[in-house]
């Protein structure tokens, strides 16, 4: 039986979301959204929640397009609660197939004068090159820092460390998924500890 647009007992997307933030989740990951789903995983965004998920789109302008229309259907004053996007793209490196961040763009405000969305490209992928070049201001990171209460040298400190175990961990090939949480949280646990150990070579 057929009731709207679901077979009856049917249960999809949107049921699955309602249901995950009764359970008060720390994250929400969802794969792709694509219809009305988006409206509450936007909700959750609102109201502290951090959320993740994937879109089809080549660029910001397309992103808030897809976002705006239908079948998505998300308001402009809630596309706020959204706040970095980051586009990737398939290209060709050294005549391989590679995946690359194409751009990292934060979603800073709303112009109260002609409702555009305002943003920020953090971060862009040179392909002649392959390297990635930072545009020197970051809203975000800023806003981080007066949160935790940071100088700029220690935040500016903190990314390095950071910068440090990603690349630690790229160079030894750690990739898989308990292996990265484990080092994860033992650098929230303890970020000194850790990093000592990885120059010392004692970690692996």
């Amino acid at each position: 039986e057929v009731v709207g647009s679901k077979v009856a007992g049917e249960i999809d997307m949107y049921d699955l979301m309602k249901a995950a933030l009764r359970q008060r989740p720390e994250y929400i990951l969802v794969g792709e959204i694509r219809g009305r789903e988006a409206y509450v995983l936007f909700q959750a965004m609102a109201t502290g929640h951090t959320t993740y998920s994937t879109v089809h789109a080549d660029s910001a302008a397309s992103l808030i397009h897809r976002l705006e229309g239908k079948p998505i259907n998300i308001p402009r004053i809630m596309l706020q609660a959204l706040d970095i996007v980051c586009i990737q793209v398939i290209s060709r490196i050294k005549n391989k197939r590679a995946r690359r961040c194409k751009q990292i763009i934060e979603i800073i405000d709303i112009d109260p004068t002609t409702k555009e969305i305002l943003t920020n490209e953090v971060f862009r992928w040179d392909p002649v090159d392959d390297t990635f070049t930072y545009n020197g201001k970051s809203y975000i990171l800023e806003r981080i820092r007066a949160e935790k209460d940071l100088s700029r040298e220690e935040m500016a400190q903190e990314l390095k460390r950071r910068s440090q175990l990603l690349d630690w961990m790229n160079k030894n090939n750690v990739r898989e998924f308990k292996k990265v949480s484990t080092l994860i949280a033992r650098y929230v646990e303890n970020s000194a500890q850790l990093m000592e150990k990885i120059q010392d070579g004692k970690l692996l």
